[in-house]
């Protein structure tokens, strides 16, 4: 009989060398494989194949259960597991490989889950469950890809660094997982089926463990009017304001042609096809989904919004129903715009910019009687700009999204779409900051790129407004204009490269962060870089593309080279600077003459307003410093063109007027005017009550000259 004890390890090595082969002990594994189980024959488990198996030929598996010590249940569970680990890496890893539309890409998406739930099982369970597997086989389930030449990731920690080494898979990490970060972290939740429907979350946030994947995007499918069906244009607009169908179409005409091109505030061929699908009612049918309340282009505040603005173009036609709006205006708005803070979009993001020049000019408006110039406080529309500059956060505009195009978890339209949508927004904040002489709400510190030049959108013509006018000359404004390409992007993309150079001149040449010496040396590179622009710019001819966006961008230019030297401007040592402000004041005047000539300045954008006050601050200080030298100079003519040309856009823009009366008063100031050279404003001009503040006067003045060295007596002693 065999003796039962059992020698120990070291006791076996050092007896197995001095033992006959056929006496030496050998290792035999806890199961055996199906062969050695059938012949009742020892089994030693060697991969692949044990030796019985080797040297009879035979196939070495493992495929009938040992019911004595196997769980069947959990060994079931663990090759379920197995088989949806396979199939999930094989779609990951196709979905790298090739490039796929977003509904293709998504599906691995719904199932980022899966892996987590396949590596984190619970420590009992997976012990256990483990320990009755053949450590040996189980990695022949993996798929070739992901096993190791070596050894078989068992554990939690090597299966996930298995994972992260795979750098150009989409997110697959739980929901635990997204508060790690890191450079592949999933910035972005898709919440709506609206192109670009995205909300932005970083790791710190509660709300980044929301949602477990970004949801599949469905394709925009196609609404079609079918008998019965028509458009209610008026669904969003307020039910007490009574316009016609004509009148409506003919405020966004005007609006179209002169607003929305700047600063691309609106993509009016586009907007006008959504206006139609959202404000469809369709006649009942099992087979026809429902037209969206919302797209990318349209939502109805931005419907309210752009007619507002509109009619605000055309106010001399309709005075009564301008003002009947007005006066329902901030009520309907207000509710609008809640609901769409609940749910922002892109459209949203488009109508807060918009909703906030109109509340400044609604407000305006309707206590226009109840304003002191020197009342600065009626800043309405600006604490309403923030909105958007917070919903360029929200939705992560200010984030490069190539990454996600390549990875096809966004298309290239939704990331051109959300490019436009940031730019817009940093735009007006840039301009809002220079026309309130402050510092841009908007951070500096976005890796978006440059908005993409589309030739699609510059190749559509711009069309002057269809329907005549009864109260200018000539009544059909910009006619002689109509079926030019309207290179709106082309402008577009030059405009965000003069606005980083705006913003530039905020940050050191009024800003009290800098020295003076500091100031100086920056404002000569900063007059050469608009100098490259300007060289660049393959639009700067204007009498080529009069369109009313390019003359308005060209007068941009100049004012930004104003701001860059008028604090300079009484250098007694050098003269470039007095030099240079003259001439970019001469050209705007040339850009107000021709866009007069051609439109009509009354439907200009109202940004314009501040291009004609830097202008006319220029010629004032030149006739100032001609009279010191006894010279006699055109500046104070040139001075009374400005102002008659913002008494003009005073007829559609009420701050104009402000602006005008700011004007007389600043040449009141400094000198008697002569009766000859006063141009008669008041059938163009609305009266406003006159300055009456001498402190006024010096705020107006610190404004064109920050430098500490300029004193109120300096321009009084000159004046005498």
């Amino acid at each position: 009989m065999p003796s039962k004890h059992r020698a120990s390890d070291s006791e076996e090595s050092s007896s197995r060398s001095g033992l006959p082969p056929s006496k030496r002990r050998v290792r035999h594994a806890s199961r055996a494989c199906d062969e050695c189980r059938r012949r009742k024959i020892r089994c030693d488990g060697m991969v692949p194949q044990c030796t019985i198996c080797k040297n009879r030929g035979s196939s070495c598996e493992y495929k009938d259960e040992d019911r004595r010590k196997t769980n069947l249940e959990h060994i079931e569970d663990i090759n379920a597991r197995m088989d949806r680990f396979e199939k999930l890496v094989e779609n990951l890893l196709a979905a790298t490989t090739a490039s796929k539309s977003m509904a293709a890409t998504t599906q691995p998406l719904s199932d980022a889950g899966l892996i987590e739930s396949i590596i984190q099982t619970r420590p009992n369970e997976s012990s256990s469950r483990m320990a009755e597997l053949p450590v040996n086989h189980a990695g022949d389930r993996l798929p070739t890809a992901l096993r190791s030449k070596n050894t078989t990731p068992s554990s939690t920690t090597s299966a996930k660094q298995m994972l992260h080494n795979i750098d150009t898979l989409p997110v697959t990490s739980s929901r635990l997982r997204k508060v790690e970060g890191g450079p592949d972290y999933e910035l972005f939740q898709r919440v709506g089926k609206a192109d670009a429907a995205l909300v932005q979350h970083g790791p710190t946030s509660l709300w980044t463990c929301a949602s477990s994947h970004l949801q599949q995007t469905e394709a925009s499918s196609t609404h079609e009017l079918r008998m019965g069906d028509w458009i209610d244009w008026s669904r969003n607009l307020p039910s007490s304001l009574n316009i016609s169908k004509a009148i409506h179409d003919q405020a966004l005409d005007y609006f179209a042609a002169f607003y929305a091109p700047w600063c691309l505030s609106v993509d009016m061929p586009a907007f006008l096809v959504d206006l139609n699908i959202c404000n469809m009612t369709q006649v009942s049918g099992r087979d026809r989904q429902s037209p969206p309340s919302r797209t990318a282009h349209y939502s109805p505040l931005l419907h309210c919004c752009v007619l507002y603005l509109g009619l605000r173009l055309i106010k001399q036609e309709h005075p009564a129903l301008v003002r009947s709006y007005e006066s329902i205006f901030m009520r309907h708005c207000s509710a609008l715009l809640f609901e769409e803070c609940d749910h922002t979009a892109l459209s949203s993001l488009r109508a807060y910019n918009l909703f906030s020049n109109c509340a400044h000019f609604v407000r305006l408006s309707t206590c226009e009687n109840q304003f002191n110039l020197g009342d600065r406080q009626h800043a309405t529309g600006y604490l309403y700009s923030g909105m958007a500059i917070a919903g360029v956060h929200a939705l992560g505009l200010n984030l490069n999204c190539e990454n996600y195009v390549r990875r096809g978890q966004m298309t290239p339209d939704e990331r051109n779409l959300r490019e436009y949508a940031f730019w817009t927004t940093y735009l007006q904040d840039t301009i809002r900051a220079l026309a309130a002489g402050r510092q841009p709400i908007l951070v500096e510190t976005s890796n978006a790129p440059f908005p993409q030049i589309d030739s699609i959108l510059d190749d559509v013509l711009w069309s002057s407004p269809t329907v005549p006018l009864s109260s200018v000359t000539p009544p059909s404004p910009g006619l002689s204009v109509s079926g030019l390409r309207s290179m709106r992007s082309t402008a577009f993309h030059w405009m965000a490269r003069l606005a980083i150079i705006s913003r530039s001149v905020l940050e050191t040449l009024y800003s009290s962060s800098n020295g003076e010496s500091t100031k100086e040396e920056s404002a000569w590179d900063l007059l050469q870089q608009l100098e490259t622009w300007h060289d660049r710019f393959p639009l700067a001819h204007p009498d080529m593309n009069p369109l009313p966006h390019v003359l308005l961008l060209l007068m941009t230019y100049h004012l930004v080279v104003i701001f860059i030297l008028r604090p300079f401007y009484r250098s007694t040592s050098n003269p470039i600077p007095a030099q240079k402000c003259q001439q970019a004041a001469q050209s705007i005047l040339y850009l107000l003459d021709l866009f007069e000539s051609v439109h009509g300045l009354r439907f200009c954008h109202h940004n314009l307003i501040n291009a004609i006050f830097g202008a006319a601050t220029i010629f004032l200080l030149g006739n100032i410093k001609s009279k010191d030298i006894d010279l006699s100079s055109s500046d104070l003519l040139n001075f009374n063109r400005c102002v008659d040309h913002m008494s003009r856009l005073s007829l559609t823009w009420t701050e104009a007027a402000m602006s005008h009366d700011i004007l007389v008063a600043l040449q009141a100031e400094c000198e008697q005017p002569s009766d000859e050279l006063l141009l008669d404003q008041n059938d163009l001009n609305p009266s406003f009550p006159p300055f009456n503040s001498f402190n006024d006067m010096q705020d107006i003045w610190g404004l064109m000259f920050p430098d500490q060295a300029f004193q109120w007596h300096d321009l009084s002693e000159s004046s005498m």
